[in-house]
């Protein structure tokens, strides 16, 4: 009996002492027990470059990279704009054409993000694809004048109709996503926030802008039609900057990234449109110039926008499936 105990204690000791000698000899190969080869302890953490180049990018990743292509393609058009593009041909072109395929990139990049979408996301997205493919129409009928006929643009003309259409999807798909109230009370609220807001908004641009620029569309023809033209696009837009500020604090808490995004481009988009009703910079204004680099920055921020999902969160979809 004492020499089989012995016997089984020496194999145990033999037993273990092997163990002891496969994990020094796997630490020192950089492998960890229970890791799969390759990860060992020696392995650098992914870096920036890796992650870009990676075959199989994370959401993470692709976000940074969209930033980064937003980022250079911004920059590239504002610094062509501000040379002048090269030739006043080539400046027309991308001041036409260019803002148009913007805005167009947006329309559809809303309208992807609106069929995968569910509940309110879905109409607010739709809407604001159709706002852009508006914006997409007017440059394209504006280029159409400027860059293949090589006419001036008449006053009005096709191009008008489509931008004063620009808005009011706009305005609708702000109120969409925004967060309704649930009294009467809450109603009257907003309705007197963006009444005061609104108001306040007219009369320093009547003040500043909209007068002066009324007085000149009258003494330059005696028409209704062009003075109603040069003040249909301030008034709309100072109604989109009213729901954009109205509405900033009530926006719903679904996808917010997206949402803040979206209201940074209208916002973008709307104050490149104040500073083009100015008078005197209006009369002085020519395709490719500096001012329209915020238009191609706020269509393609909004084309943007349904990628800035919050990170680590899955999209509306997945989400909903989840919910039992």
């Amino acid at each position: 009996m004492l020499a089989m105990e012995r016997r089984s204690e020496s194999a145990e000791r033999s037993a273990a002492a092997i163990g002891a000698a496969r994990t020094r000899s796997s630490r020192v190969a950089g492998f960890r027990p229970g890791a799969a080869p390759g990860a060992g302890t020696g392995s650098s953490p992914v870096s920036v470059l890796g992650t870009w180049l990676s075959p199989h990018p994370t959401a993470g990743s692709m976000g940074l990279r969209s930033r980064i292509v937003l980022g250079l393609l911004c920059a590239g058009y504002s610094v062509g704009a501000a040379v002048g593009w090269g030739s006043p041909e080539v400046a027309r072109f991308m001041g036409d054409f260019g803002l148009s395929a913007a805005a167009l990139t947006a329309a559809v990049s809303c309208f992807l993000y609106a069929r995968v979408s569910a509940g309110r996301l879905r109409p607010a997205w739709l809407l604001f694809s159709l706002s852009s493919l508006m914006a997409a129409c007017g440059n394209a009928v504006w280029g159409w004048y400027e860059v293949v006929l090589g006419v001036p643009v008449p006053t009005p003309s096709a191009a008008d109709a489509f931008f004063l259409c620009f808005a009011p999807p706009a305005i609708v798909g702000l109120l969409v996503l925004a967060k309704r109230p649930v009294t009467r009370a809450g109603w009257v609220c907003l309705a007197l926030d963006a009444w005061l807001i609104g108001g306040s908004l007219l009369t320093l641009a009547w003040s500043l802008a909209l007068a002066h620029a009324a007085h000149m569309a009258g003494v330059q023809d005696a028409s209704v039609g062009p003075a109603a033209l040069s003040l249909a696009y301030p008034l709309l837009d100072i109604v989109l900057v009213s729901m954009v500020l109205a509405l900033h604090f009530r926006r719903s808490g679904a996808n917010r990234s997206a949402v803040n995004t979206a209201i940074a481009a209208l916002a973008l988009t709307v104050l490149c449109d104040a500073v083009f009703t100015s008078p005197l910079l209006r009369s002085t204004y020519n395709s490719g110039q500096l001012l329209d680099a915020g238009w191609f920055a706020g269509s393609l921020l909004l084309a943007y926008a349904p990628g800035g999902y919050d990170a680590g969160r899955p999209p509306p979809t997945a989400r909903a499936r989840r919910a039992p």
